[in-house]
């Protein structure tokens, strides 16, 4: 028998308590995620919120990196909406190393924008008749929320506001006076003196003054982004931007400032990835210090004018390029969605009313072959989709690794960024090394380690004597790159490059835009005169439906920039007498690790030490030298207490032998009676 009255029916508009529960006040713009309630923010770019790990946008307290291939200015688009985005949610913008006709140019809002908040409000009221299911979907609303009403004002009231804006292209962002963005100089030296910039001054000292100022100063509840437009480019930034001590120190102080204010400050950069490729250690080290990064590879224009299908409507836009997810902000302890974006190609398109939009990438079927659609595979036609999925994918990405492969000398130290390069050695020439980079979803431990991976001084030796790689002096390369080849006559033809490319690429575009637009009229007259000749009604002049043609023109573009083919010839790693011995055991197919656990050179495995545990504890003597009894006892007392052998081994000085190593003895010492 039930207790509960059956006359009563529950009402969502009735109050079940005198006082409503406490609800918090959020800034503008910002909404926890529904993952685990930290407060996101939006990029200006609804599919680029989306793939951000599942919290539905831009995490507090993060950056985020777009790297961008080619001569466009994708990226450049992204940082226009991230900025007025901030700008229309009364956030603080603060951008580097821009003029305010950077800000004039930022896009305006959409004609739909202003009709989404009544509707959203108007569906909002139409819900009474479901009453159990008036909240479902809003984070936070527990069961007893569901039944209390909460009063509805303009502050409180998160449902109707908007969250990420739609912005046209084809139009100008008016800003507010006074206005809630700050373009900050990049400034080498002070003011009214005209000699040569110094060296040795950061030209980012005046930004992180300026940023730190602006966090400390303002109330807790503000907002603030940070936008960093291509990063080290010679055309903004001044050569003394591009020194690792300069830079990294600045990255450092940023990430800093990123956790110090959690809950106010986001950072989005972007880097031109032809002027320094991934496989540069600066490059690498600008990653790492980033907690999220993004990869954004467009279509040679070639590849988009064939991509694109006659019978398709005008609403479909061929993809004009590719995008590649290197690392998203991880911030849940299930994963926060972190594979979302990996499992699937994913392609992109910057439209004047839809703005970039991200979908998973597919190839359409061959036009005109209807055996191909119905599987016949015995024609050439049939295998046509496979071939042309292959070669886009690979004028995308070229993820394969070939020989010679660059190590960095940094610091003395040799390192290696590129998760690829660091598999492919270690399956293919049995190479370890030692990760030493911090993993950036918990930075503060020291038990599991990330990229870069350095590698012994006696491994880099074996490498570029068997010729599978080169070491680049990672500061001299820099260098010579900017400091040389971008001065005087250099950079002004440089400069003049990068107006004959944009301008080309502004008649491209014009072009395509020309073709389009006459084929969309003639569709559009065709169906026209169908209908003129069923109803007689007048006809509309074409003139008035074609609009002007309207084209992106790339801001920035860049020569392509590589590892040098034919490096100078570096001098050979200083190693250790006990080289022989490694290169000898790595001749025999062992990995080799450092053996400074157990007290000796090398820890020799049979396998990759991550299936195998190792068999000998290597120790290197001079041929000629006096060994200690003591040493051989407790070595060999020490290898058999650990299920291992004691190995000695020296290099014969009167041997012969074509390659390191090859004149080494070795002699292995068990403890018997253990």
């Amino acid at each position: 028998m039930s207790f509960r009255k059956r006359s009563v029916v529950p009402q969502s508009g009735g109050s079940l308590s005198n006082q409503p529960s406490a609800k918090q006040t959020l800034p503008q713009g910002v909404r926890p995620s529904p993952l685990d309630g930290r407060l996101t923010t939006s990029t200006g770019t609804n599919s680029l919120d989306s793939l951000l790990s599942g919290h539905s946008g831009l995490a507090l307290g993060t950056s985020l990196l777009i790297e961008e291939n080619g001569t466009t200015d994708f990226a450049g688009a992204l940082l226009r909406y991230y900025a007025a985005e901030g700008v229309l949610q009364s956030h603080h913008v603060h951008v580097l190393g821009m003029t305010e006709a950077w800000g004039r140019e930022l896009p305006g809002l959409g004609a739909e924008d202003g009709s989404k908040k009544v509707e959203a409000r108007q569906n909002d009221e139409k819900m009474k008749i479901a009453w159990r299911y008036e909240r479902l979907g809003e984070f936070g609303a527990g069961a007893r929320d569901r039944n209390v009403s909460q009063p509805r004002t303009a502050s409180e009231s998160t449902s109707t506001a908007i969250f990420c804006h739609d912005f046209d292209l084809s139009k100008r962002l008016i800003l507010p006076s006074p206005s809630n963005i700050k373009f900050v100089p990049l400034i080498t030296r002070p003011n009214l003196e005209f000699k040569d910039p110094d060296s040795t001054v950061s030209p980012f000292t005046t930004f992180l003054a300026h940023l730190t100022s602006q966090l400390s100063n303002a109330p807790n509840t503000t907002i603030h982004r940070i936008v960093i437009p291509n990063i080290l480019s010679p055309a903004i930034y001044p050569a003394e931007a591009a020194r690792p001590e300069h830079l990294l120190q600045f990255l450092h102080a940023l990430r800093a400032l990123l956790r110090r204010y959690p809950t106010q400050l986001t950072a989005i950069i972007t880097l031109p990835l032809s002027l320094y490729p991934r496989s540069t250690g600066l490059t690498r080290w600008i990653e790492l210090l980033s907690d999220g990064v993004l990869e954004l590879a467009p279509f040679p224009s070639t590849a988009v004018a064939t991509k694109s299908n006659p019978t398709a409507t005008i609403q479909e836009e061929p993809p004009q390029g590719m995008l590649k997810i290197h690392r998203l902000p991880i911030f849940h302890e299930k994963g926060g969605g972190e594979t979302s974006g990996f499992e699937n190609d994913l392609a992109f398109t910057l439209s004047r009313r839809k703005g970039l939009v991200i979908k998973p990438f597919s190839l359409p079927p061959v036009e005109g072959d209807s055996e191909a659609h119905q599987g016949g595979l015995d024609h050439d036609h049939g295998r046509a989709t496979k071939c042309q999925a292959d070669q886009v994918y690979a004028m995308a990405f070229s993820d394969f690794v070939t020989d010679p492969i660059p190590i960095s000398l940094i610091a003395g130290r040799y390192l290696l960024f590129d998760v690829n390069v660091v598999t492919y050695l270690r399956r293919n020439h049995h190479i370890c090394g030692s990760l030493i980079g911090s993993i950036p979803q918990a930075p503060q431990q020291n038990v599991f380690f990330g990229l870069p991976m350095e590698l012994m001084p006696e491994e880099a030796k074996l490498l570029v004597e068997k010729e599978v790689a080169y070491i680049i002096d990672d500061k001299a390369w820099h260098k010579q790159t900017l400091f040389t080849t971008l001065q005087g006559a250099d950079k002004q033809a440089y400069l003049e490059s990068l107006r004959s490319t944009g301008l080309k690429a502004r008649r491209a575009a014009l072009h395509e835009a020309k073709k389009r637009t006459e084929a969309g009229l003639a569709r559009y007259a065709a169906k026209k005169a169908q209908q003129l000749a069923v109803t007689g009604a007048k006809d509309t002049p074409e003139s008035a439906l074609a609009s002007t043609p309207f084209a992106i023109t790339p801001t920035t573009s860049y020569l392509t920039s590589s590892l040098p083919q034919n490096p100078s010839q570096q001098p050979d790693p200083p190693v250790s007498s006990s080289y022989a011995l490694f290169a000898h055991l790595h001749y025999r197919d062992y990995f080799i690790m450092p053996g400074l656990r157990f007290g000796c050179n090398y820890n020799v495995y049979p396998g990759d030490p991550l299936r195998f545990h190792s068999h000998f504890l290597a120790t290197s003597y001079d041929f000629d030298q006096d060994i200690p009894m003591f040493d051989i006892i407790g070595g060999g007392r020490l290898g058999t207490a650990v299920k291992k052998g004691f190995l000695i081994g020296g290099e014969d000085p009167e041997a012969e032998g074509t390659r390191s190593g090859d004149t080494v003895r070795t002699f292995c010492i068990e403890w018997g009676g253990m």
